[in-house]
């Protein structure tokens, strides 16, 4: 989705810089419309640029998935990602206090408080299930655990 948003606005700014030139050039709007119906299915496959900065690209190759921690769950309780997949993960904290724990690939993000949200990248390098839990009091006991599937 942020990747669908991202190209998008890539698009919208690359019609307005080809609308500038070609009302400087006396071109027909319709052309510059099909040109960049042309150039957006070509540029859906590459990185998207910034409008009007030259050879700057927005990162695109990084996946965010936001988790929501509540009274003892995560939601979702299940992850899947590809093996070399670059993640960013937001952990939400809806009530109480929560922290995030993968073991086996050295994930964690610190307690976070009710309302707030915490953040940590990392790339996906191991295949394989890996739990993760809240060690915060009795949380993992009490069922707040989930698994991140590494295919």
């Amino acid at each position: 989705m942020v990747v669908g948003v991202i190209a998008l606005v890539g698009l919208i700014g690359f019609g307005v810089l080809l609308s500038k030139r070609n009302n400087e050039n006396g071109s027909q709007p319709s052309e510059a419309l099909q040109k960049n119906d042309q150039a957006s299915s070509a540029s859906a496959q590459t990185s998207p640029t910034v409008a009007g900065v030259e050879d700057a690209t927005i990162p695109s190759d990084v996946r965010t998935v936001e988790i929501e921690a509540g009274s003892f769950y995560y939601k979702p309780a299940q992850l899947r990602v590809k093996k070399g997949e670059k993640i960013k993960l937001i952990l939400k904290s809806v009530d109480m206090m929560h922290d995030f724990n993968i073991d086996e690939l050295g994930l964690k993000i610190p307690i976070t408080k009710s309302g707030s949200t915490a953040t940590v990248e990392f790339t996906a390098d191991k295949s394989g299930t890996f739990e993760y839990y809240c060690s915060v009091g009795q949380h993992r006991l009490k069922g707040q655990v989930g698994k991140l599937i590494v295919e």
